[in-house]
């Protein structure tokens, strides 16, 4: 029979982990998306050599799943450091934690998905707007950061908050390299009481609870970018 007691006394050990999560999610976006942005103007810009590269390494790592680009990275990024060592680079293959390994492997789902996201709320935006602006004596900077850039931010927002919410469930995976977060607390909870229902319902309440909040604060934060732009 589920355990009510049980379930409500475990779930402040499983959202004990909550912040590795949301760190592991936070900082891959972050940095996922200041290179995705480096991508788009390498891609928009058509920069011989680089643009062929990025679109490949784009479109490969769409097209694979995330578990298996944290495989990749898990096992190879170490080899990678040590060809390094062994080329003479000072590098340290042995010092690698897990979550330095997480956090590259998230970076660069993020960093390919995100700069599709950038370009397709850049493409969005009339042109015609940047050219009248510059024609009207605005310089091509205050063009881009006063008439495209709101737009493509307030374009942006939906993809940019459904992409986050997927990143955060999708960190659930970082326990087979042994991370604990969320989902690796809720397996040790569940082993050691070998009540698993309750425990893996009390870390379904918890993404629920977090992705909820997290759709929240990027409406909110969607309608005041569409209202400034609006505005102005």
């Amino acid at each position: 029979m589920f355990d009510v007691n049980y379930a409500i006394s475990t779930f402040p050990q499983i959202l004990s982990a909550l912040k590795v999560t949301i760190l592991l999610a936070f900082i891959s976006t972050l940095i996922g998306t200041l290179i995705a942005i480096l991508i788009v103007v390498i891609r928009e810009r058509k920069i011989p050599i680089l643009n062929q590269i990025t679109i490949f390494l784009v479109s490969f790592i769409r097209g694979t799943p995330i578990i298996v680009q944290m495989y990749v990275v898990y096992y190879g990024l170490p080899q990678l450091l040590m060809f390094f060592k062994s080329q003479g680079i000072n590098t340290n293959p042995n010092g690698l934690s897990a979550m330095a390994i997480a956090v590259v492997a998230y970076t660069l789902n993020a960093m390919a998905n995100l700069s599709e996201s950038i370009r397709s709320a850049y493409h969005s935006v009339d042109h015609r707007q940047y050219e009248a602006a510059v024609s009207v004596g605005l310089s091509p900077f205050k063009a881009i950061t006063r008439i495209v850039m709101p737009q493509l931010i307030a374009n942006l927002i939906p993809n940019y908050s459904n992409f986050f919410i997927d990143l955060t469930k999708d960190t659930s995976l970082v326990y087979n390299i042994g991370i604990v977060e969320i989902m690796a607390k809720a397996n040790i909870v569940s082993s050691i009481g070998f009540k698993y229902l309750e425990t893996y319902l009390d870390a379904l309440i918890i993404y629920v609870l977090v992705c909820w909040i997290i759709a929240k604060l990027f409406r909110y934060g969607e309608l005041i970018v569409r209202k400034r732009v609006f505005q102005s």
